[in-house]
């Protein structure tokens, strides 16, 4: 289970696993193939940066502090990245419900429609980054981008944001997507590898004014 969700952290961007295009068939009706748009992401999925206490309470992030750098810089680093205010979602056939990280309270609920993807080269790999335009309900997030599933637990990346090109993907608000019903102890162990630690140390630091903490 380590390798897997190590993978989720620092390896999207050398991991590929081809998605069938948005009209191969979900389900099949009077003899005509029906298509799900959302297929490859419906369930319900927890963003990682909601469950970031328990990786500082476990030490990760003070292990990743280096060269005078201290265990809150690498949290702040690790959020900045991946600290989107979309805790929990649940897909089902193009409507996104946007719950509390609990699971407890509905947020907002939204129908998007596929528009599109973007391809981006990394290591001789291309991702895909599929963008989803809004069409009815909550208007918070006009537009998404999701990764293509990768791993053995399907995890992904969820961008808030109308994904233009491959050149600013990285400028939108991202969520590190993983199962919902994966327990936090379960997060937290996976991801204290030297491997994570080693990525954590590689996110670029807030630097400091001079003359001031």
């Amino acid at each position: 289970m380590r390798v897997v969700l190590v993978v989720l952290t620092f390896s999207i961007l050398a991991v590929a696993v081809p998605l069938p295009p948005p009209d191969v068939a979900a389900t099949q009706s009077g003899g005509r193939i029906e298509a799900s748009a959302t297929a490859e992401w419906e369930g319900e999925w927890l963003s990682v940066s909601s469950r970031v206490n328990m990786l500082d309470k476990r030490g990760i992030f003070a292990k990743a502090a280096i060269n005078g750098s201290a265990a809150d810089d690498i949290r702040k680093a690790f959020l900045k990245r991946f600290g989107s205010d979309i805790e929990r979602v649940r897909i089902e056939r193009g409507h996104f419900t946007f719950l509390s990280a609990d699971g407890s309270k509905i947020i907002g609920g939204a129908q998007y429609a596929y528009s599109g993807f973007v391809g981006q080269m990394s290591e001789g790999r291309e991702i895909q980054w599929h963008k989803f335009k809004l069409t009815g309900g909550w208007g918070k997030y006009p537009a998404l981008a999701c990764s293509e599933p990768y791993g053995v637990l399907g995890q992904w990346i969820l961008v808030q944001g109308d994904v233009k090109n491959s050149q600013n993907i990285f400028a939108e608000a991202q969520a590190m997507m993983l199962p919902a019903d994966l327990a936090t102890e379960a997060i937290a162990e996976a991801l204290d590898t030297p491997e994570f630690i080693s990525f954590l140390q590689s996110l670029p630091l807030r630097r400091k004014k001079e003359g001031r903490e």
